[in-house]
């Protein structure tokens, strides 16, 4: 079986497992609306020597077990909010950085649709599965993250990033990985940090949710800059 169709069968099994995971009294998986995630395009994916995982809070939707890739990434709808227009940026961005070049701010139309080339080219990864809210709440988050580390490090091995941007989630991807990815007794002023994953490092990027409030540009640009120091460092060699 090659690497794409394991890859499929893997994380099929991995969500009907979860769904069917006994309810802990406050967390209920069964009885709510459970969201799928992953990878977007997995044949582009495994494909690149840059993979760049987004681990957010949470989806959300009305009614019915609900596909976030199949049902809303890969459509061909126009972006309603800013949210993936802008991880749509930062995936451009992230692919296209090196040691010594810095690809400027994208404008480009087809950013703003569903199943673009550039969220083709992501994963994603939401903490909370089920029971989503518009407004999320970390302490919460990371009660799932507590609840569910077991299946979300096996989703994220089994989607394998060689990037991993925190859109506020360092602290649920330390009791994920059960391991202080982030000291906080120590934390980098650059933002960035490496973990071993598969045999090779990651590096991660503790920045902010792609839905918050601050301009489009100076988004792009701070993360892009934090991502590049990160490869300047020869401490933190990626392995490809």
């Amino acid at each position: 079986m090659n690497i794409i169709k394991q890859y499929e069968s893997d994380i099929k099994s991995l969500f009907e497992e979860w769904k069917e995971k006994t309810s802990s009294g406050e967390i209920d998986h069964k009885n709510n609306v459970f969201i799928s995630d992953g990878i977007v395009c997995p044949k582009q994916w495994f494909s690149q020597n840059v993979r760049p995982l987004f681990l957010l809070k949470e989806a959300y939707h009305e009614e019915g077990n609900w596909d976030l890739i199949s049902e809303h990434l890969l459509t061909d709808k126009k972006i309603g909010s800013g949210t993936w227009r802008r991880v749509s940026e930062w995936t451009y961005g992230l692919m296209a950085t090196t040691e010594n070049v810095l690809p400027p701010y994208p404008v480009d139309e087809i950013m703003n649709y569903y199943g673009n080339p550039y969220l083709r080219k992501m994963a994603v990864v939401n903490v909370k599965k089920s029971g989503g809210t518009s407004n999320s709440d970390m302490e919460v988050i990371n009660k799932y993250a507590e609840y569910d580390k077991a299946q979300l490090r096996k989703e994220i091995e089994l989607v394998d990033p060689t990037v991993i941007v925190c859109g506020y989630t360092i602290s649920s991807l330390n009791i994920i990985m059960e391991e202080p990815v982030k000291d906080y007794s120590h934390p980098n002023p650059n933002l960035y940090y490496t973990m071993r994953l598969n045999n090779h490092n990651v590096v991660v990027l503790d920045y902010y949710h792609p839905s918050n409030r601050y301009p489009a540009v100076m988004n792009y640009y701070g993360l892009m800059g934090i991502y590049q120091q990160a490869l300047i460092q020869k401490s933190i060699p990626l392995a490809f």
